[in-house]
This record gives structure tokens, sequence and C-alpha cells, in this order.
């Protein structure tokens, strides 16, 4: 390409004419594939890389001035995007590799309990949310937030007696309700 071809293709591209980024396209497109290639090992992959660098190029085709300038763009970002692809994919196969190990029989146990752990606490707060309005906030204060008796019963302007007996019907109630409740199993 000549300089004043390349000249011509920048002043094109900035205007945002299509057909100066398929010039480009035509251009550069073989020679970062195989520059993406030799970096991934893989074809369709490099393939991909270098087709989402020329989009950027388009959503960038005001900030070039020169050929030089976007040689230098598409080279650094194919390079760049390569390696997010490699960093990429060692994500994925750490976390393959620790979502097989959960998987294996020494995990299964552990998942089978931790599953049920999650529908028994569930259960809880369910119960939880259904007691009598003072009496679920008293028990969420004292049990869930730690505050102390003379804390709640300030909070809510009421005794420590007070306290005391809405905790007495809170548990009383969830007691009620688990020893009624026909096991799951």
């Amino acid at each position: 390409m000549t300089i004043q071809n390349a000249a011509d293709v920048v002043s094109r591209l900035k205007k945002g004419d299509t057909r100066a980024l398929h010039e480009l396209h035509d251009l550069y497109y073989p020679a970062l594939c195989h520059f993406a290639i030799s970096l991934l090992g893989d074809i369709p992959a490099a393939e991909d890389v270098v087709t989402e660098v020329f989009v950027t190029l388009w959503k960038k085709n005001q900030d070039f001035e020169t050929l030089q300038n976007i040689k230098a763009f598409l080279y650094i970002s194919t390079r760049n995007a390569c390696l997010n692809y490699i960093k990429r994919l060692q994500r994925d196969s750490v976390m393959k590799s620790g979502l097989s190990n959960y998987l294996s029989t020494e995990h299964e146990e552990f998942v089978l309990n931790e599953m049920i752990r999650a529908e028994v606490l569930q259960q809880i707060y369910d119960a939880i949310e259904a007691l009598p309005s003072r009496c679920k906030k008293v028990f969420k204060l004292c049990y869930v937030e730690g505050l102390s008796n003379s804390e709640v019963a300030e909070r809510f302007s009421i005794s420590v007696n007070t306290v005391k007996n809405h905790k007495v019907k809170a548990l009383g109630l969830l007691r009620l309700k688990f020893l009624n409740t026909p096991s799951m199993m």
C-alpha cells in the first residue's frame, strides 16, 4: 500500500467508511491469524480473536492517525487478546478440575450433607418467619444478631422479663413445629 493510499484508508476509516475497514481486514487478517495461531495453537480460536480485534478497531476508528498506528494496534491487541484467551482457558481448566474433585465419590458425601444442611436451614428460617410478629423480632435479635435480653428490652421499651417470655414462646413454637413435622426421609 502506498503512502497516499494509506492516508486515504485512514481518513476513510475515521469517517466511518466500512470499505476502509474491509481493506484493512484484507491487508492484515491473514498475518494476524498466523500470529494468533502461533500463540494459541488453535485455528478457530485464533480466527475468533482476530475477528474481535477488528471489531474493536472499528469501534475505535476515530483514534488512529496513521496506518502504522493501526498496524501497531492490531498486533498489540491480537497479542493481548491471545494472552487473555489463554488465561481464560487456564481459569476454566482449574475450575473444571475443582468441580470434578467435588463431584468425585470422595466429595459426594460432602455435597449431599451440604444439600441437606441447606434444606434444614431453609425449614428453620421458614419456621422463624411464621412466628408471631413480636416473638419473631425478639428471637431474631437475640439468636441471630446476638443482642442481650436487656438490649432487646431497651430497643422495644419492654421489660427484660417480657423479652424472656417472648423467647420461651418462640422456642416452644419452634420445638412444637419440628416435633410435629413428619420426617422427610
